[in-house]
């Protein structure tokens, strides 16, 4: 089953979303000198396509262009692999090898690509799904946890910063009174 194509607000035709793909951008030697190159893989797909940047593509893939120029290796966004219990190592390096790295971009992989994966991928491909369902509560609760600890610490700050400011200000009456 292959995607139905789109055409997206910077001009371009695609065949599934860009979110989900892999783009690297990198340095290759071109007619003579060093140009921008980027490399763009979609999960699972044999196909690549390795060219000289676009302007377009500074913002079609803003985050990893934005990495790129810091000099930094841009990782895909969701829950790793890795920490996923269906797949073993050997699994999780095999895929990783053809560019999924995260269990979110498995469940959404284009369906023609899942026989590039091997025998199980459209097992897994389901498992991946019914997982992503399954923690899309666990998520927004696990953000409101992590804010409701930053605001804890916040609060824990501000706290020992008053007491240290009515320690001082204690201080300063004991002083007073002293001298009168």
């Amino acid at each position: 089953m292959i995607s139905e194509p789109m055409v997206n607000r910077n001009g371009h035709v695609s065949y599934g979303q860009d979110d989900n793909c892999y783009a690297r951008f990198h340095k290759h030697p071109y007619k003579g000198d060093m140009h921008d190159f980027i490399e763009i893989i979609f999960p699972g797909a044999r196909d690549t396509t390795d060219r000289p940047i676009k302007e377009s593509d500074k913002q079609r893939f803003s985050r990893q262009w934005e990495a790129y120029q810091k000099g930094e290796e841009f990782k895909a966004e969701g829950y790793p692999l890795e920490n996923w219990q269906a797949m073993d190592q050997g699994m999780v390096r095999e895929y990783n090898h053809k560019r999924v790295y995260t269990v979110e971009q498995f469940a959404n992989m284009a369906e023609s690509n899942l026989e590039n994966l091997g025998l199980g991928a459209r097992t897994l491909h389901t498992k991946a799904k019914a997982f992503l369902e399954a923690h899309k509560d666990t998520k927004a609760a696990e953000k409101y946890a992590s804010q409701n600890e930053q605001l804890k610490s916040q609060m824990e700050a501000l706290a020992k910063a008053n007491k240290e400011m009515k320690d001082r200000l204690d201080s300063l009456e004991t002083k007073k009174k002293g001298k009168k």
